[in-house]
């Protein structure tokens, strides 16, 4: 029975906000702001110069990067050998792209083929993290004919790391919810003022991919989600490369905000043991094998960890959020990456000294 119940567990750790239903929190004061332009009752006679006016009009900023659209928009006009959709989540938790990319087809869709349209090309792939996974969803292989490709590779995913390399030329690469933004624009003249973000955390009630206007503070979404217990800590931003913040009253989301999490870290250990299914070596972006490494801390061997290159460690966690026994792998990790850098200091400190 306790197996189970650490499944359990470990499935909450996941990304259940991928498969709850998109919740809009807005405020009514700027979800009907628009733009100061004529809206054409058809999208199809937008010329490249038109949707590129639009953008720029209605102040989209690209979440992936913070650029503004219109930016990357003008520099692809006619130039573009494809169009990259990112819908790339390749963090514990954050599901805030791929998941208003399947919520919201009608408008992503219809933001790549203007996208399409402004880089003259008809190449076009969707791109999202193979590791992402969750209990009640599965990522489709394709939407309406756009196959959608699942990146391999360790924390952190890039795109560059597979879709990017096929082809010669400028790519047009452009954020799920850019996109969505985009169509909107063009549709219906809105402008931006709000973004996608996914709140989670084991302290988080109802964890979910939320819509959310800019400016509102981190207080008023925590409120709105609810929490099971006190976090230890409120991250902005993915759980491995967020920042923490201290007062939630007074964090605002911003155009590039990804994520709000709520965590409360682990005070005592769990008691499970390694079960050797070598997971953690499998999502290791360094290659490592945080599975021996994790056992010679604990067994005080640590003689044979420069045999292991713990030196290179990264400190990502991603060993620690795969392991399925819960251990603190993470943990282990660092203390033998700074027992091997400062062993390896006092070797070379020792060779000068005798030269």
């Amino acid at each position: 029975m306790s197996i189970f119940s650490k499944g359990t567990v470990l499935a909450q750790h996941k990304e259940p906000a991928l498969s709850n239903p998109l919740l809009r929190f807005v405020n009514p004061q700027t979800q009907s702001l628009l733009i100061d332009r004529a809206v054409s009752g058809d999208i199809s006679s937008l010329s490249a110069d038109d949707l590129i006016d639009i953008a720029r009009a209605a102040g989209i900023v690209d979440e992936r990067d913070g650029v503004f659209l219109h930016r990357k928009l003008s520099r692809a006009k006619g130039k573009a050998v494809a169009v990259i959709a990112d819908a790339i989540d390749d963090e514990p938790y954050v599901s805030s792209k791929i998941g208003p990319l399947l919520k919201l087809r009608e408008e992503a869709l219809g933001g790549i083929g203007l996208c399409c349209k402004i880089a003259g090309t008809d190449a076009v792939y969707i791109v999202a993290y193979k590791h992402i996974t969750d209990l009640s969803m599965r990522i489709p292989r394709s939407i309406e004919g756009f196959k959608i490709s699942r990146l391999r590779g360790g924390y952190p995913a890039r795109p560059q790391a597979s879709i990017l390399g096929k082809q010669k030329g400028r790519k047009l690469i452009v954020g799920a919810g850019a996109l969505i933004h985009l169509y909107r624009a063009a549709a219906t003249g809105k402008r931006q003022s709000t973004v996608f973000i996914t709140v989670a955390g084991n302290c988080v009630a109802n964890p979910m991919n939320m819509e959310v206007s800019i400016g509102m503070t981190v207080q008023q979404i925590l409120e709105r989600c609810g929490l099971v217990d006190e976090p230890s800590r409120v991250v902005c931003g993915g759980s491995m490369t967020g920042v923490a913040i201290m007062d939630t009253e007074r964090t605002l989301v911003t155009y590039t905000t990804k994520a709000v999490l709520a965590i409360k870290d682990a005070k005592t250990d769990r008691g499970l043991s390694c079960i050797g299914c070598s997971r953690c070596e499998r999502v290791c972006p360094r290659g490592l094998s945080p599975m021996y490494i994790n056992k010679f801390v604990r067994s005080g061997f640590y003689k044979y960890l420069m045999d292991y290159d713990a030196h290179l460690c990264l400190g990502c966690g991603t060993c620690s959020y795969i392991c399925p026994s819960r251990l603190d792998i993470s943990g282990s990790a660092i203390a033998a990456k700074q027992y091997a850098l400062t062993h390896e200091l006092a070797r070379r400190e020792d060779e000068e000294s005798e030269d």
